[in-house]
């Protein structure tokens, strides 16, 4: 009989184990949210689209590079092109310059993991409950409403370190490295203009501010640039400290600080959204803490793996996962 292995989250991470695992496995993937993608997520708001998460990935490694060889033959995964600028409050506007290819999936960011959920048990909308002790059979998993979502041999968590442990807490040893893994918080706010983008670039490195960084997602291929949707992050470490604050508060500071560094009248575009990520990127003050993820006991039936466990970088997530899968399967 096939071992049966739960994975939560449908992220990268998530989807990269389910689809190694799945040809040897029983697998079955839960999501709380109600579409794959995790951080490589789009949001619609016709005729707008916003990746507003993470906005392209680069390929340094040569087997991520032949994972994607199909999907860039296909066309789904495609080369953004494009003049990048650097903004700066103190300083006059400057050429940044990219010194390798950088890629987007299209028409969106989260269309790679909906490729790659084909064929995998996917169960959306299912926020899995903290974990009980293991019955005779396995370990079995609930929802947060009670709901049996069945027995495995197996769990993986591929959710944010805090959440892992509030899943893991009666299990993991006090010095686990899961304990040890911090995350940053951001926010992301959305533009969205009933016009095309008439500037000569397409993205933007933002210094001396709370804000970071500048897409202009329209300018990405597979999109609509007919329109114009514009992506700003604002600075983790600012987010960081201001993760719990009154949104409106937030919303206004950072369109402020946008106007300081942006000649371009956003006061009232046709859209606009902001939206907090809780945990978004890797606190490098604590990343020695995390060389020896990813985590897997095979005496508690638990493993985890994320974007929390390596650098934050896409390739980086995939082959994490990847080296836990050829954990499993070794």
């Amino acid at each position: 009989m096939k071992k049966k292995i739960a994975i939560i989250g449908a992220g990268l991470a998530g989807l990269t184990l389910a689809q190694r695992l799945h040809q040897h496995c029983d697998v079955t993937v839960f999501e709380k949210s109600r579409g794959v993608g995790g951080r490589m997520t789009t949001r619609h708001a016709d005729p707008f689209s916003f990746d507003h998460g993470a906005q392209f990935f680069t390929v340094r490694n040569k087997r991520f590079g032949q994972f994607l060889a199909s999907h860039v033959a296909s066309g789904l995964i495609r080369e953004w092109k494009g003049k990048a600028i650097t903004l700066d409050p103190e300083r006059k506007v400057t050429d940044r310059l990219w010194f390798e290819p950088h890629y987007t999936a299209c028409p969106g960011m989260n269309s790679l993991c909906k490729q790659m959920a084909q064929g995998i048990e996917v169960i959306l909308n299912c926020e899995v409950a903290p974990l009980n002790q293991n019955s005779a059979s396995g370990r079995e998993l609930f929802d947060t409403d009670g709901r049996n979502l069945g027995t495995f041999d197996l769990v993986i968590s591929t959710a944010p370190p805090l959440q892992t442990c509030r899943l893991f807490e009666s299990f993991l040893a006090p010095d686990s490295p899961l304990r040890h893994s911090t995350m940053l918080a951001s926010y992301t706010m959305m533009f969205g203009l009933h016009k095309k983008w008439n500037k000569p670039w397409i993205a933007a490195k933002i210094n001396n501010s709370p804000l970071e960084w500048l897409s202009v997602n329209s300018s990405k291929p597979g999109r609509n640039h007919d329109v114009t949707s514009i992506v700003v992050h604002a600075n983790n470490s600012w987010a960081q400290q201001h993760v719990e604050d009154d949104p409106a508060s937030v919303e206004k500071f950072l369109r402020d600080q946008l106007k300081l560094v942006l000649d371009l009248d956003l006061d009232a575009p046709d859209y606009f959204s902001l939206h907090r990520w809780r945990y978004a990127l890797l606190d490098k003050a604590h990343d020695d803490k995390t060389r020896d993820m990813p985590f897997h006991d095979r005496d508690l039936q638990l493993a985890s793996v994320g974007d929390w466990g390596s650098k934050s970088r896409i390739e980086d997530v995939w082959l994490e996962a990847n080296r836990l899968a050829d954990q499993i399967l070794g």
